[in-house]
């Protein structure tokens, strides 16, 4: 189940068997804000972070940089960019996964969202979280936030629950 975006200053929590996420105030709200700059073109970033006694905390979303590549169905990071800023926050915040739009469309992942997520997992990234923006074509209105994570080895990528 996806949940409208909550806009209250306490982080946002999301589960899923076990896995627990911490969206901290303002990580939706600055990821809304990215949207509406791009809309109705999709757009990204990353999720930085830490993982505290097994729970992600994400504390910051990144913009998607200049050398992005947005489209009406698509969106491809600036990964340069993105490897040069997680080399200048590291160890002080961590790579936990990416975020994107989906500007009129469904708040679902795609099977190039799922293959693109499925990518980032590796032996010293055994889960990757990815958080996904959708709502109407200008993301005003109801936008609704999904949380997914994919865990190595693991065939299905999982979408969280907010917590109540």
């Amino acid at each position: 189940m996806a949940c409208p975006l909550p806009m209250e200053p306490a982080p946002a929590l999301y589960v899923s068997d076990g896995y627990r996420v911490r969206l901290a105030p303002g990580v939706l709200a600055k990821a809304l804000r990215l949207a509406r700059v791009r809309a109705p073109l999709e757009t990204g970033g990353l999720l930085l972070g830490a993982v505290v006694d097994g729970e992600a905390h994400v504390l910051a979303v990144t913009s998607p940089g200049r050398r992005a590549v947005r489209g009406r169905v698509g969106f491809e990071a600036d990964r340069v960019r993105d490897n040069r800023l997680l080399g200048r926050v590291h160890p002080r915040l961590r790579y936990l996964g990416d975020w994107h739009t989906h500007p009129g469309g469904p708040a679902r992942l795609s099977r190039t969202d799922e293959a693109s997520v499925r990518e980032c997992l590796g032996p010293d990234r055994p889960e990757v979280l990815h958080l996904l923006l959708s709502g109407p074509s200008a993301m005003q209105g109801h936008v609704v936030a999904s949380v997914f994570t994919a865990v190595r080895g693991e065939a299905a990528i999982r979408r969280m629950e907010p917590a109540e």
